[in-house]
C-alpha cells in the first residue's frame, strides 16, 4: 500500500480517543468533544442510545430509533428492554432478552443481541441492542450498577436472510404487494400482530393506529360484528385443533362505519413436539366481490320475476288463444261436411283447418316451454324400464313412418332389462319429440335407428340416427333454441321450431344429459342419456326358480302394528294356513294386555311403532312371568339383544316361516 502523500500544509491530529491513555491526558474541552463525537453518532437516524438503571429501574432513551415504536424513547426502550411484559418483542425473543437482563443486572458485563419487534402497525422490524454495565456510587457511597448502551435497527440487513429461511412466510411477504393483510397470532401468549394493510381496511393509517400485541386482538373482535364473530372463532379453533383447512369469512365495522368484508386464511405452526405455537395468514378484502355477487343476485331475481310474469302472461295468451282456435277449427270441419261445397271451395277450407291446427300446436308447445320455464312442470320420476317405453313411441310413429316411406328399426342390443330414474310421460315426451324430428326430417326411403348402449360411470344411452341431411357445424349452436328451426321453415314441412327446445329441458330437470351428432349430407345422431339404477326391491325379490312349498307350523301370532298396509300383507301371506291364528293390536297398552290374556306363541312388533321402543317392550314381556316364553320378533331396522329374533321391513313368507320353526323348537324342548 502506498504512503499517504505529505505537505507543507500542518496536519490535523487524529480526535477520537482509542485507549485510555488518550484519554487521560485530554482536557476538559478535548472530552467534551469526545462526547459530542461519539453522541451524534450513536442519534443517526437508525440509531439511538439508552440508560438504565436496574436497582431503581430509572432510565432514560433519546434517539431516532425509538420513534419507530414510540413518541416517547421511555416508552419505547420499556416496551423493547426494561418493561415486565416487553408488549413490542416477538413473543419467540422475550425470554431471550429477559435472561440477558437479568444476567447483566445481576453480575454485569458486556449484551449486544438482536431480536424481533413490532410497531403499533403491525410491522416487523429487527433491532441490535448493545450495551455495557458500569459501577458508579451514589450520594452514600454505594457502588451501583448503570448499563449504558445503544439500539439500531437491523431489519434492512437481516429481514431478507430471515425471511429466506422461512419458507411459509414468503408467500406472505408476496401478498403484502398486492394489499392483502398479514397477520400472526400467537398461541402462547394470546396475541395477535396486524400488518399495516389490515389496518387499513378498516380506514387506519399508520399514525392513527394506537394498538400493540396485545390490544389488537380486542380492537379487532370489537371490530366483528356479533353474528359473525362466532363462527369466525370457530373457524379459528377447529384449525388449531382438528387441523381443518382455515379459510372464513366474516364483516368488519369501518371507521367511517360502513361495513367491510374479509376473507382470512392461514395455517397453524407447531413446534418439534408438535403442539401449535402461531398461525400465519393472510386477510383479503373481499367487498368488491361480495357487493358484485349481491348484484348478480338481484338482478336474478329480477329476471326471475321477469321470467315469472311472462309465463304468466303466456299461460293466460295460450288460454285466451285456444278458445277461438278451436271455435275455428270445429266450424271449419262443420263447413266441410256440406256436400253442396265444390272442389275449390273445399281446398281452402282445408288449408283454413291446417292452418288452425298448426296455430294451435304452436300455441300448446308455447305453453309446455313456459311452464317449463317458469318450474311448474316438475317430473314426477320413479324407476322405469325405457325400453318399453321406446317400443310404445316405436308403434306410434309407424304410421308416420310409412307415410314418409322411412325404416323405422329399434334394437335393444340386450337392454331390455335396465332401469332408470325419470317421469315415464315425460320420457315418452322425449322421444316422440327427437325419432319424429328423425321420421320427419329424413330422405325418402331412409332410416331412423334406436338403440340402447351402456356408457362411462353406470349411464345408459338412447341413440337415435337418421340418414337426413344433416346439421352444419355453424348451426351447432342454435339447435336447441326455441323457434328457430334453421332454415326448414322455408321447405314443405310443418313444425314449430320448440320441439328440441322442450326435450332438452325435459331431460335436463328428469336429471339426464342430451346432445347430438351431426354430419351434413350424412345424417345426425340424437341421444338423451340417464344414470342406470337397481331393479326395485319388489322386482329383485321375486325369486326366479319354482316355488318350494312353505309348511307353516300351527301357532297363535300377535301382530302389534299401526299401519294397515303391514297388516293385511301379513294377512295375505297367512291366507290358506288355516293352522296360524292371527290377532292385531295398535298400540303398546293393546299389545300387553292381549299378550297376557290370549298367551300368543310370538309377537311380531313393527319397530316403526310410535309410543314405545321395540326394546321396551321386549323387556317388558320378559320380566312377566306370564309373557316370560313368548318370542319376541321386532320387524324394521333394528337389532338389540332383548328380541329373539329380526325380521326386514320387507320379510317375505320364507322368513317369517323360519322364525316361527325356531319358535316352535324352542317351545318344545320347554315342554
Amino acid at each position: 500500500m502506498s504512503e499517504p502523500q505529505t505537505s507543507d500544509l500542518p496536519v490535523l491530529p487524529l480526535q477520537l480517543a482509542v485507549s485510555d491513555e488518550e484519554l487521560a491526558t485530554m482536557d476538559e474541552a478535548g472530552l467534551r468533544a469526545q462526547i459530542g463525537y461519539l453522541q451524534r453518532l450513536l442519534l443517526d437516524v437508525d440509531c439511538g442510545f439508552w440508560e438504565w438503571h436496574p436497582e431503581s429501574g430509572r432510565q432514560r432513551a433519546a434517539g431516532a430509533v425509538w420513534a419507530l415504536f414510540d413518541d416517547d424513547p421511555s416508552s419505547a426502550l420499556s416496551g423493547l428492554w426494561s418493561g415486565a411484559p416487553l408488549s413490542l418483542v416477538h413473543s419467540d425473543d422475550r425470554d431471550k432478552l429477559r435472561a440477558l437482563r437479568q444476567r447483566i443486572g445481576a453480575q454485569g458485563g458486556a449484551i449486544d443481541v438482536t431480536f424481533r419487534a413490532y410497531d403499533s402497525a403491525g410491522q416487523l422490524y429487527w433491532m441490535r441492542l448493545w450495551a455495557r454495565a458500569v459501577s458508579r456510587s451514589d450520594a452514600a457511597g454505594r457502588p451501583q450498577l448503570l448499563v449504558i448502551g445503544g439500539c439500531a435497527d437491523y431489519t434492512e440487513a437481516l429481514s431478507v436472510r430471515y425471511l429466506s429461511n422461512l419458507p411459509g412466510e414468503r408467500p406472505l411477504q408476496a401478498l403484502a404487494g398486492v394489499s392483502d393483510g398479514l397477520w400472526e397470532w400467537d398461541l402462547r401468549a394470546d396475541e395477535v400482530v396486524l400488518d399495516r394493510a389490515c389496518w387499513a381496511m378498516l380506514g387506519y393509517e399508520n399514525h392513527q393506529v394506537d394498538a400493540d400485541a396485545r390490544t389488537a386482538l380486542s380492537h379487532w373482535r370489537a371490530r366483528m360484528l356479533p353474528e359473525d364473530y362466532p363462527r369466525a372463532q370457530q373457524a379459528m379453533h377447529d384449525h388449531v385443533r382438528e387441523q381443518v383447512p382455515l379459510d372464513v369469512e366474516f364483516r368488519l365495522w369501518h371507521r367511517d362505519g360502513g361495513i367491510v368484508w374479509v376473507r382470512c386464511r392461514g395455517r397453524v405452526q407447531r413446534n418439534s413436539e408438535g403442539l401449535p405455537v402461531r398461525v400465519l395468514g393472510v386477510l383479503q378484502d373481499i367487498t368488491g366481490n361480495r357487493e358484485a355477487l349481491e348484484r348478480a343476485e338481484r338482478e336474478l331475481q329480477q329476471l326471475r320475476r321477469e321470467n315469472s310474469n311472462r309465463a304468466d302472461l303466456l299461460f293466460s295468451l295460450s288460454h285466451e288463444l285456444r278458445t277461438p282456435l278451436n271455435a275455428i277449427l270445429g266450424y271449419s270441419q262443420m263447413v266441410e261436411l256440406d256436400q253442396s261445397l265444390n272442389p275449390d271451395q273445399r281446398q281452402r277450407l282445408g288449408e283454413i283447418r291446417r292452418a288452425g291446427q298448426h296455430l294451435l300446436h304452436l300455441v300448446g308447445d308455447v305453453l309446455e316451454l313456459a311452464r317449463i320455464d317458469s318450474h311448474r312442470l316438475a317430473p314426477s320420476m320413479e324407476p322405469m324400464q325405457p325400453a318399453a317405453l321406446v317400443e310404445d313411441c316405436k308403434r306410434l310413429l309407424e304410421p308416420l313412418a310409412e307415410t314418409r316411406r322411412v325404416s323405422l328399426i329399434f334394437e335393444p342390443l340386450g337392454w331390455d332389462s335396465a332401469y332408470i330414474c325419470a317421469d315415464p310421460v315425460r320420457f315418452k315426451q322425449v322421444v316422440l319429440n327427437l325419432a319424429g324430428n328423425a321420421v320427419k326430417y329424413n330422405r325418402e326411403n331412409g332410416r331412423v335407428v334406436m338403440n340402447f348402449a351402456p356408457q362411462a360411470e353406470g349411464w345408459l344411452r338412447l341413440s337415435i340416427l337418421d340418414t337426413g341431411t344433416g346439421i352444419p357445424e355453424e348451426k351447432r349452436a342454435e339447435v336447441f333454441e326455441p323457434f328457430n328451426r334453421l332454415g326448414a321453415e322455408k321447405g314443405q314441412i310443418e313444425g314449430t321450431g320448440v320441439g328440441l327446445a322442450i326435450a332438452r329441458r325435459l331431460t335436463e330437470a328428469m336429471g339426464g344429459r342430451i346432445d347430438f351428432d351431426s354430419h351434413e349430407d350424412q345424417g345426425s345422431v340424437f341421444w338423451i342419456e340417464f344414470p342406470m339404477i337397481d331393479a326395485p326391491v319388489e322386482v329383485m325379490q321375486l325369486s326366479p326358480g319354482p316355488r318350494v312349498p312353505v309348511k307353516f307350523p300351527a301357532c297363535r301370532i300377535l301382530q302389534v302394528a299401526n299401519r294397515p298396509a303391514g297388516v293385511n300383507r301379513l294377512r295375505t301371506m297367512l291366507n290358506g294356513f288355516s293352522q296360524v291364528q292371527l290377532a292385531v293390536a295398535e298400540d303398546a297398552v293393546e299389545a300387553i294386555f292381549a299378550a297376557r290374556t290370549q298367551c300368543p306363541d310370538m309377537v311380531l312388533f313393527d319397530a316403526a311403532m310410535p309410543g314405545m321402543a321395540a326394546a321396551d317392550m321386549a323387556h317388558i314381556l320378559k320380566e312377566d312371568p306370564l309373557t316370560a316364553g313368548i318370542t319376541f320378533v321386532a320387524i324394521g331396522e333394528y337389532g338389540g339383544e332383548e328380541c329373539d329374533a329380526a325380521l326386514p321391513e320387507s320379510y317375505d313368507l320364507a322368513q317369517l316361516c323360519q322364525v316361527a320353526e325356531k319358535c316352535a323348537a324352542g317351545t318344545e324342548k320347554l315342554d
